[in-house]
């Protein structure tokens, strides 16, 4: 009876161990994909920034002239 018990506690232990791991790789790849994310969302926010800015004096300067 105790080694059913001890066999079944060994199987649970080895698929939490499975689970646990590939539940720290998924994380990890979600954070590493998250970085990228908010890397290309940051610079893409920067570059629209600096594009509007730029395109509004242009058309200020074309107006004038």
């Amino acid at each position: 009876m105790l080694l059913v018990i001890g066999h079944w506690l060994l199987v649970i232990g080895h698929w939490l161990l499975v689970i646990g791991h590939w539940s720290l790789v998924i994380g990890h790849w979600l954070l590493v994909i998250g970085y990228w994310l908010l890397v290309i969302g940051h610079w893409s926010l920067v570059i629209g920034h600096w594009s509007l800015v730029i395109g509004h004096w242009s058309l200020v300067i074309c107006h004038l002239y």
